[in-house]
């Protein structure tokens, strides 16, 4: 079920409603079945196998807690089960990249194709799982109690708002508020609702309008100029922003509604100076995942620089591959990992030069020079994130690297698309960008909560109709449900 579309619109409100109505013994399990429910209107059967990962899960986290005396059964049980998790996505995920690559050096040395029947990517069996194997990591480590009421870890684990594509929970965070009762209050619908209408914005105003372009221009990069594809690797840039954040402004303004609080995923990641910080503001409850559970286990930075630097490689690379079975996905987050260690490494260096030529006595041009700088970078990553295959980045690359774009022909390369989305396109984005800077340092609900009544119902008239006249309404998918 899709946030952005007629079925969740009456969806929610209907399960706000009854969860109010209900006593607070019930909620719980109301919340669980309207879950499933959720879930299953993409593929039913694909339930259960969230319901496989959600019961083995709970067991092993009892079990783990249980025997504290007796580390070799402890470990015997962890490691079993967090093989099984891994397995889990490997087979629904990962088999076709496997077969793929075999198939590609195997015709070289005479071996028979694989062929693998279709499977269908369970929806959001990545952010599901990661946050199964999050909490059973925390219990293991004594971060965390098990909990041993089935129903409250349940709904922890498939609460609808977060199910599909995060933010990723910690238990600590979100587990305990399903254990006490929630009232409907003005300030909730009030911010809830706030930060909801900015989430659809930005997707069906900003990234679905711009996904038109995009999946025109990478749907053959061949026939496309250096100028075209600029476009696209700029629109691409934020669309992905405005798809997944859109996604998560919405979860957490549902969640607010019903007096849940979910941590905060993004924050104006492309105002960010340095591609350090744009890690800071991206995808933060995966950032932070990677960094708990696997950068900080590798040594982190209490290491030798070089092994610091492999520890950043081995994190970035894991995190490009589980955003996609593709290689290209690997490069990608390679790439960011090369970035960031460049970055960290040349710190000083560039700090000397700063003073040098007094650059640094000028903090803004230093300010917008690095915003600019870490966009072109990292939007130059994004083009092995959206490529269909290493053949058309290295083309698109070599194309905007080489030659100078012509502009004037972009309308005409463009014709296929009514003119009139290019310029809503860019009207949204500069809208966009507009309100995260007076945004900047807080969020949406945060700092429009703050204007004066009438601006706040003025600010609200006009994103809503902005959002009816100028969203692009075919029920787009989210980029994101793919991981």
């Amino acid at each position: 079920m899709l946030f952005n579309s007629i079925e969740f619109l009456l969806f929610f409100p209907i399960t706000v409603i009854c969860f109010f109505l209900l006593k607070q013994k019930y909620r719980s399990t109301f919340l669980l079945m309207a879950s499933c429910w959720f879930y299953m209107a993409f593929i039913p059967k694909y339930i259960l196998i969230v319901g496989f990962t959600t019961v083995i899960v709970y067991f092993a986290a009892i079990l783990v807690d249980r025997y504290e005396g007796d580390k070799r059964k402890r470990r015997l049980v962890f490691v079993t089960t967090i093989t099984l998790n891994i397995l889990t996505i490997v087979i629904f995920k990962y088999l076709g990249l496997f077969a793929d690559t075999i198939n590609f050096f195997g015709v070289r040395v005479g071996m028979k194709t694989i062929v693998l029947p279709e499977i269908i990517l369970p929806v959001g069996i990545s952010f599901h799982t990661f946050q199964a194997m999050g909490y059973l990591i925390d219990v293991y480590m004594g971060k965390d109690k098990p909990e041993k009421n089935f129903i409250t870890y349940a709904v922890f684990l498939m609460y609808f708002p977060q199910l599909v594509a995060g933010p990723i929970e910690r238990a600590r965070n979100l587990i305990d508020q399903f254990k006490y009762e929630h009232y409907l209050t003005y300030e909730n619908l009030s911010q809830g609702g706030r930060i909801m209408l900015w989430g659809m914005f930005k997707k069906v105003v900003v990234a679905d309008n711009l996904s038109m372009f995009v999946d025109y221009i990478y749907g053959d990069v061949t026939t496309q100029g250096a100028a075209v594809l600029w476009v696209g690797i700029i629109f691409f840039s934020f669309q992905i922003y405005c798809d997944f954040s859109g996604y998560s402004d919405i979860a957490i303004g549902c969640a607010q509604i019903m007096g849940f609080k979910l941590m905060r995923n993004f924050d104006t990641p492309y105002y960010a100076a340095t591609v350090t910080d744009f890690w800071r503001r991206w995808h933060i409850s995966l950032s932070t995942w990677f960094r708990d559970y696997i950068y900080i286990p590798l040594g982190g930075n209490r290491v030798s620089k070089p092994r610091w630097c492999l520890n950043q490689m081995i994190t970035f690379g894991i995190s490009g591959i589980w955003h996609g079975a593709n290689w290209t996905f690997v490069v990608w987050g390679l790439l960011n990992g090369i970035y960031l260690v460049i970055g960290k490494l040349t710190l000083k260096f560039r700090e000397k030069v700063k003073k040098l030529t007094g650059y640094d006595k000028i903090p803004a041009l230093s300010y917008i020079a690095g915003v600019a700088v870490t966009f072109y970078i990292v939007s130059m990553t994004w083009i092995f994130f959206r490529a269909a295959s290493f053949g058309d980045a290295f083309y698109v690359i070599k194309q905007v690297t080489t030659y100078i774009p012509d502009f004037t022909r972009v309308p005409e390369a463009l014709a296929a698309i009514p003119s009139s989305r290019f310029i809503i396109s860019i009207g949204a984005v500069v809208i966009l960008m507009s309100v995260e800077y007076f945004c900047r340092g807080s969020d949406f609900r945060t700092a429009v909560g703050k204007l004066p009544a009438p601006a706040r119902i003025i600010s609200y008239g006009m994103l809503l109709a902005v959002i009816v006249l100028f969203g692009a309404y075919d029920n787009k998918s989210f980029i994101y449900f793919q991981f």
